[in-house]
């Protein structure tokens, strides 16, 4: 079997949620959000798509500029050692996420003070009683 990028699960698992990627760096701790059509690039390797033909398929799809820009999105995630060289097949099941109507450039962004993300989360919008009231709430 020849070598191919795939992911690497081991130090970033990861979640999608809504079209959003998730991803935890378990050396360094920091969050890495796949955003743009990196969700759906994201879905369609780790559903064992190879990167040629994923480019080949946003080329296309939505032309030349969106598949150099997939290369670099790709080129990001391998320089970031998300995407590692393997001799093996990772898959993982389900179906990879649907392609949209437009191409967004595909980005990482990255986080590495948890306590911001966290704060991002409405739920930690509360008044004095807590959740589940919410301090909107709580001003009517």
């Amino acid at each position: 079997m020849q070598e191919r990028l795939v992911a690497n699960s081991a130090r970033f698992p990861h979640e999608t949620i809504d079209n959003e990627t998730i991803l935890f760096d378990a050396e360094t701790g920091h969050i890495v959000l796949l955003a743009g059509a990196a969700a759906v690039l994201w879905s369609h390797l780790i559903s064992g798509t190879g990167i040629a033909q994923l480019c080949d398929e946003v080329e296309s799809r939505f032309g030349s500029d969106a598949r150099a820009a997939a290369q670099t999105f790709f080129d990001d995630l391998r320089a970031a050692e998300i995407l590692v060289l393997s001799d093996k097949d990772v898959r993982v099941d389900g179906a990879p996420s649907p392609w949209p109507e437009q191409f967004t450039t595909p980005a990482l962004e990255r986080y590495d003070d948890i306590a911001k993300i966290i704060a991002m989360d409405p739920i930690h919008e509360v008044d004095a009683t807590g959740w589940p009231r919410s301090a909107r709430d709580s001003e009517k």
